[in-house]
């Protein structure tokens, strides 16, 4: 059975503040929406809601009341879902398992296998459902680390990281000039080289959510076959709303492949699609009409 990974634990550079007083209060906020999200999702942990959820729907229908937040990150999932027409579905669990262990592919249920009540937290699951709320669990963390900061320090910039997304909050000149400074914590920075000017673009347009999806592998699959997605691209960042919206997109630009710019920039949103063309080691690089620093055109 696949199981999510939830978000790692808050380091240094998981949040950037203004302020050192500031950086402190975002960590410590950091830590509690990564203690949130561990408890609805770490698989390591046999009492964890999704580890309970998806081991009862291995043998029953499941029909339970979920916590708060396994119930917003459920509703995250179906939307990205829905913004994306099913190229992303958080019922690839199974899926996702069998194309990793070589096993011949098993389309999706889909989420005509879920129905969830938000309001009433009452999630209906029907047998043999499994969901892997892995990416949109991360995307979720970041979005609501930036928001609560805001709430809590109004007037003041934040940068988010939790996996491969990224979410700022705060006015536009300081969360541009904090989401420009280069990472300075283990493994690469999940956004982009992009400077101070063109985040500001980007936030100017109300992009607030960042995605980095380096080829995927057999760890993203296309919902509609079961299988492996097979992506053109070695890396594809988008830019949109949001941390979750940021990062169905990008997840679907993988599945979706060549057509992938277009159907980005048809969204609303914002992307860099990199990969090289079949049999040639030249490297090409596309990016959608608001892109900033945009010199190339991208695929319609």
């Amino acid at each position: 059975m696949s199981t999510p990974i939830p978000p790692g634990a808050p380091s240094r550079d998981t949040v950037r503040a203004p302020a050192p007083d500031l950086q402190e209060e975002a960590r410590r906020v950091a830590e509690r929406v990564h203690r949130e999200v561990s408890a609805a999702v770490a698989p390591e942990r046999i009492d964890s809601e999704l580890s309970l959820l998806n081991r009862f729907a291995e043998h029953e229908d499941v029909d339970v009341v979920v916590g708060p937040v396994l119930a917003q990150i459920l509703a995250a999932a179906l939307r990205a879902t829905r913004l994306t027409s099913g190229l992303v579905d958080p019922t690839t669990g199974d899926a996702a398992w069998r194309a990793q262990d070589g096993l011949p592919a098993r389309p999706a249920p889909g989420i005509a296998h879920l129905d969830l009540d938000l309001p009433a937290r009452r999630l209906r699951m029907r047998r043999g459902t499994v969901l892997d709320l892995a990416e949109v669990a991360d995307a979720w963390a970041a979005d609501r680390t930036a928001r609560i900061f805001e709430e809590t320090f109004p007037g003041h910039g934040l940068v988010a990281r939790t996996g491969a997304v990224l979410a700022v909050a705060g006015p536009p000149a300081e969360a541009a000039a904090l989401a420009a400074t280069p990472g300075t914590g283990p493994g690469p920075a999940p956004d982009p080289a992009l400077g101070a000017a063109a985040w500001a673009g980007l936030l100017a347009a109300g992009h607030r959510g960042l995605a980095v999806l380096p080829r995927p592998g057999s760890a993203l699959v296309n919902p509609v076959t079961g299988a492996a997605a097979e992506s053109p691209w070695d890396r594809v960042v988008v830019a949109a709303r949001n941390a979750v919206e940021a990062q169905a997109y990008a997840r679907a630009a993988h599945v979706l492949g060549g057509d992938a710019p277009g159907w980005v920039a048809a969204c609303g949103a914002e992307g860099e699609f990199a990969g090289s063309r079949p049999g040639s080691t030249l490297r090409r690089r596309l990016r959608t009409p608001g892109w900033p620093g945009r010199t190339g055109h991208a695929a319609a």
